[in-house]
């Protein structure tokens, strides 16, 4: 057996998550296996490029490279993708074990939702007297909103209480849809229901907090409950009369059926766990647990969470200065290595950014581009830790996701994926083991979303490092012959020349010229003559030093700085400048020859000269030497 067991979950529901994770880390250290969550941050919004970008985590496993496969579905907040898992496990003959959703021919370990939520409408009814009910639901078609509302309905039913459409409203499982619903109603004048009963924990906090801050008191004025018993729900005031569904337990079972499948002997493909109704203050009763208790502890440490935020927020931005002005992906992989060498307290001994180093290498490429081109099975680590030290130049395919892993008998971890992606283009992951800060207390989305921000950041420098460098080129050179232009003469053959005066160090200073140029162009064309250019610039390019500049310094014109050089090197590249174009007059390639004029000189560092003093007289030379070609020809000298 591989000992390795993959566990497909989202984040967002963090207790639920932990309280699962306990479950299935006790049961697996039995058995001594491996643990591995691939984590996604997806919601029900608006975003689908968003979320399509955290849901792609889950294609970054080969499901068959483990014993089994968990898969956590009424969280992932995408049904298809559940489904999608769950199909692949079977269809690979991999164990899976679907928490929440029932699929055809996949075991299961589902909620009974009924008791908890039955037991809580009751006490609503029998103790509390309400009548007038709202139902919060999460979304339309999610399973557990719909048999949540179902036994809400049933239990009213049964007491002569109807729950009319028009008393049910989604919050999305989230923030922002029940304060925009409570807002709604107090804009309209709504009068408020006796209850308002969420099928969720934070819809209710989020209904509960916008009540107090449009005037409200609970219950006073209204009642709120929500589901899933979350540690939010029960240090706030009033605590949350909730319904707890029993997730270590159901956590546990599905690792269990995984090995009952590994030996052979699952005996029920479909296993139900109770829910349990826990009284809160939120519905006018004294909390069944001791809140008063558990605010206190929660108090004790509030400053040291304050601290530890500082801390995290300020040794991220020290991360983003670090790399802001990185320009390339070598440089950013040293700086983001020493980084996390020296600070890596929230994201433990053993942690690792892993990306495909096309999306750094190639900042010009579009993101669609780049995934269009499929992932690549081989990505490197930006940073990989183990136990605290750094290893270094470290691949890893989608078979070994974890740099340097190998499992050890009787010691037992478990790993946390989660994706680094531009909306739905993903370009990597996020490796965290064990139990980092960062995966405690919700900060793990806006740890990754800063990090994200981060990179973003940095590519987009990276691109525009790219395209400044394309328009200095153009801005410096010239179109025809790719030499530089007259703008670089004072850019830098000036400061070249001040560089060599300070050093006492020789320059060569040559100006080429096309003889008979205006001949070329009259009786051959200006084609001709544009060749006969590229042609001399082309004799320069490959017979001068790569540290030399060479500029067009008009239509037929060429000068030549050359810092520390002296006569002899003039003399050799004079002498190689000719030999190229008399090269090309022999292989027949236009009909006509191309010859030049060189004169040149080289500087003396002691004689206090400009730079331009030395191009006249190297201009000057030039001249002598053409009239010479010239007189000798019985050519006019305009030619």
């Amino acid at each position: 057996m591989k000992k390795k067991i993959a566990v497909y979950a989202n984040g967002w529901n963090g207790d639920a998550l932990f309280q699962a994770m306990k479950g299935i880390r006790e049961y697996a250290k039995l058995k001594d296996f491996d643990i591995f969550v691939f984590l996604s941050f997806a919601s029900y919004s608006d975003y689908y490029t968003l979320s399509q970008g955290e849901l792609n985590i889950y294609d970054l496993s080969r499901m068959e490279d483990y014993d089994g496969a968990i898969v956590l579905s009424t969280m992932l907040n995408s049904n298809e993708t559940a489904v999608k898992l769950c199909e692949r496990a079977k269809e690979i003959g991999v164990p899976v074990v679907s928490i929440g959703m029932e699929m055809e021919g996949v075991p299961s370990v589902c909620i009974r939702n009924e008791e908890g939520m039955r037991e809580l409408v009751e006490h609503l009814v029998t103790m509390h007297r309400v009548k007038n009910v709202v139902f919060m639901g999460g979304t339309e078609d999610h399973p557990d909103s719909i048999a949540r509302l179902q036994t809400t309905r049933q239990v009213l039913a049964e007491h002569g209480i109807a729950l009319p459409d028009e008393k049910v409203v989604y919050g999305a499982w989230g923030n922002n849809g029940p304060a925009a619903i409570v807002q709604d109603w107090v804009r309209k004048g709504t009068p408020l229901p006796d209850a308002i009963i969420c099928a969720n924990d934070i819809m209710a906090l989020a209904t509960s907090t916008e009540l107090y801050r449009l005037g409200y008191e609970l219950p006073r004025d209204v009642i709120v409950t929500g589901f899933d018993h979350i540690a939010s729900g029960q240090v706030s005031f009033p605590a949350l009369s909730t319904v707890k569904q029993n997730y270590e337990i159901i956590g546990y079972r599905a690792c269990e059926m995984i090995y009952e499948q590994i030996a052979g002997t699952l005996s029920k493909i479909r296993v139900t766990i109770p829910s349990t109704f826990v009284r809160g203050e939120s519905c006018g009763c004294e909390g069944e647990l001791d809140n008063v208790a558990m605010r206190r502890d929660y108090c004790k440490f509030a400053y040291q969470r304050h601290i530890d935020d500082s801390m995290l927020e300020q040794t991220e931005r020290v991360m983003r200065q670090r790399i802001s002005g990185i320009l390339s992906y070598n440089a950013l992989k040293h700086s983001l290595q020493d980084h996390y060498y020296r600070n890596h307290r929230f994201e433990g001994s053993t942690f690792a950014i892993i990306v495909h180093s096309e999306y750094f290498e190639e900042p010009m490429a579009e993101e669609k581009e780049l995934w269009d081109r499929g992932i690549n099975d081989r990505m490197e680590a930006l940073v990989a830790m183990k136990n605290g030290e750094i290893l270094e130049n470290v691949e890893v395919t989608r078979s070994n996701l974890i740099p340097g892993y190998e499992k050890i008998p009787g010691e037992q971890h478990t790993y946390y994926f989660a994706p680094l992606h531009y909306y739905q283009y993903n370009y990597g992951y996020v490796l965290l083991c064990d139990d980092p800060y960062i995966l405690m207390g919700d900060m793990m989305y806006p740890y990754m979303e800063k990090l994200q921000q981060s990179l973003k950041l940095l590519r987009i420098n990276l691109r525009l490092d790219t395209l400044n460098k394309d328009m200095s080129r153009i801005y410096d050179r010239d179109p025809m012959t790719g030499l530089y232009n007259r703008f670089v003469y004072e850019n830098k053959a000036i400061p070249l020349y001040e560089e060599c005066q300070k050093d006492a160090a020789a320059m060569l200073v040559m100006f080429v010229d096309i003889n008979y140029m205006k001949r070329i162009n009259d009786e051959f064309g200006h084609i001709h003559g544009d060749n006969a250019i590229k042609t001399v610039a082309e004799s320069i390019k490959q017979n001068i030093k790569d540290e030399w500049i060479a500029v067009r310094y008009g239509g037929d014109e060429f000068l030549i700085i050359g810092a520390k050089s002296d006569v002899l090197e003039a003399e050799r590249v004079k002498a190689a400048i000719l030999d190229y174009l008399d090269q090309k007059n022999h292989d027949g390639s236009q009909p006509y020859k191309i010859s030049a004029s060189c004169g040149y000189v080289v500087t003396d560092p002691g004689k206090g000269e400009t730079l331009q003093d030395y191009v006249r007289e190297a201009d000057r030379l030039m001249y002598e030497i053409k009239k010479q070609v010239h007189d000798k020809d019985g050519k006019p000298r305009y030619e």
